[in-house]
C-alpha cells in the first residue's frame, strides 16, 4: 500500500498530465497559419501526456517530487500558452 504522501504526488502528477493533454486537445487551431507538422506535434504531445497521466493514475506508478514539479511546470506552460505548443517549441529554437 502507498503512503499518503506518495498518493498525493501520484494524484498531482496524473492530474497535471491529464490537464495538459486536455488543454492541447481543446486548442483551436487556425488552419491558415499552422501546417501539418504543427498539428502533428500538438497531437503527439497531447497523446503522450494523456497516456502518461493514465499510466500514473491507473497503475499508481511511484513518482518523485522532481517528476511532479516538472509535470506541474509543464502544465502551467501549456495552459499559459493557450494550448499552442508550437509557440513553446519555436521559443526553444
Amino acid at each position: 500500500m502507498m503512503a499518503g504522501g506518495m498518493l498525493v504526488l501520484v494524484c498531482i502528477t496524473a492530474s497535471a498530465h491529464l490537464l495538459s493533454a486536455f488543454r492541447l486537445a481543446c486548442y483551436q487551431r487556425d488552419e491558415e497559419h499552422h501546417g501539418w507538422r504543427d498539428r502533428l506535434l500538438t497531437s503527439l504531445c497531447g497523446g503522450i501526456l494523456c497516456l502518461a497521466g493514465m499510466d500514473v493514475m491507473l497503475a499508481l506508478q511511484p513518482v518523485s517530487q522532481w517528476h511532479t514539479l516538472t509535470c506541474v511546470l509543464l502544465c502551467a506552460l501549456i495552459i499559459r500558452s493557450g494550448g499552442n505548443i508550437v509557440v513553446l517549441w519555436r521559443a526553444l529554437w
